[in-house]
């Protein structure tokens, strides 16, 4: 028997899964100095995003791209926000709301480069939780117009202009691979899309036919009552 459950839990063919086998030797802790960092670098470039966080008292995002084993700890404290990382199979601090989905996704999301509520109904993105949380955070990034290139970019002027070059090869090349994964996942799912769909047509018919038998019994049921009370009464006139 499969488990439907762990099938949905199933991690999101996608080249950031290939990416994560590659760093799973990698301790988290390992990452927690470039995720300060690149937080670091927000506040400087991005401070009306953290302005508008700072509502937020003593909330806590848990923020897990479903094709990494990383996770991220995004939280509000006395106006501060901090980050932390964590292992998507450990037992997680206690938060008020959760954000999944492809990294690719979020990270596309955080440049305003795709419509989170397209991600949500496609089921691509989910959400758990504190809406309102989850709301406020969205609306705190889309009040910046982010970009990876400058987070990344570093302090150094006269870097940005090669930077800049290289992260557009890098996106694009990314984009392409991203297409091309796309392209093989649904090859991979065709055959058994098929065979599935012949599998629910037999089904139906199987249930069609049960639906017939069971008319066809009822019938004979009824016939036979209708026997049984004519025959009781032919005794009763015999006697």
């Amino acid at each position: 028997m499969h488990d439907k459950n762990a099938l949905l839990k199933m991690p999101p063919f996608t080249p950031m899964l290939f990416a994560g086998f590659m760093m799973r030797p990698v301790p988290a802790f390992f990452l927690k100095p470039v995720a300060k960092r690149v937080l670091a670098r927000m506040k400087k470039l991005y401070p009306e995003i953290f302005s508008r966080l700072a509502v937020l008292e003593n909330t806590k995002f848990l923020i897990t791209p479903t094709d990494l084993q990383y996770c991220f700890y995004l939280s509000v404290e006395e106006g501060q926000t901090y980050i932390d990382v964590g292992v998507n199979d450990a037992e997680h601090p206690e938060f008020q709301a959760a954000i999944s989905g492809p990294m690719i996704d979020l990270l596309k999301l955080l440049e305003g480069r795709v419509d989170g509520d397209a991600l949500f109904f496609s089921r691509a993105l989910n959400i758990e939780g504190d809406t309102e949380a989850v709301l406020t955070l969205r609306n705190a990034v889309d009040s910046a117009d982010v970009s990876l290139v400058d987070i990344l970019g570093g302090p150094v002027p006269f870097m940005k202009p090669g930077f800049d070059k290289l992260f557009s090869k890098i996106g694009s090349f990314f984009e392409y691979l991203e297409q091309d994964f796309e392209t093989v996942h649904r090859s991979i799912l065709l055959p058994i899309t098929r065979h599935m769909d012949e599998i629910d047509k037999e089904l139906d018919k199987s249930e069609d036919r049960m639906k017939k038998m069971d008319k066809e019994l009822v019938r004979i049921k009824a016939s036979l009552r209708k026997k049984q009370q004519s025959n009781h009464k032919f005794v009763g006139g015999m006697q």
